[in-house]
């Protein structure tokens, strides 16, 4: 059995917009996850790009996407992740919403699809793969 998809904000972007690595996820985006934190980035972006980011969301469940709500061990994995993030410049590599998805990924084994290619440099025991080249 395939192990399941975790898609993160950018991913999901980059299908809804049609952009490089769109028909990676469109071969998984109707039995793949998301967390919540991560689809109210989607709608967030979504509404600032004149888009109906909540009619959106309703779709991509409807199609068979799964919000997935944080837990305890997701908020325990994130200090892990950030704790172990290495700093450039005093500053922080990973945002809110990319280290909610992480430690989601880690926690519940899930492959993360993402269209940040950073993460591939990045020392994180989740399985990550970039949507583009």
């Amino acid at each position: 059995m395939a192990r399941p998809v975790l898609l993160d904000a950018s991913s999901v972007l980059a299908w809804a917009y049609d952009e490089p690595g769109a028909e990676v996820v469109d071969a998984v985006i109707g039995r793949a996850f998301i967390t919540a934190p991560n689809m109210a980035e989607v709608v967030s972006k979504l509404l600032r790009n004149g888009v109906a980011g909540g009619s959106f969301a309703d779709d991509l469940v409807a199609a068979g996407l799964t919000v997935l709500p944080m837990t305890w061990a997701h908020v325990r994995a994130i200090a892990e992740i950030q704790g172990a993030e290495e700093p450039i410049g005093g500053a922080r590599r990973l945002s809110l919403g990319d280290l909610c998805c992480l430690a989601v990924g880690t926690v519940e084994e899930m492959e993360v699809l993402t269209a940040d290619r950073t993460w591939a440099r990045l020392d994180l025991k989740a399985s990550v793969r970039t949507i583009r080249p």
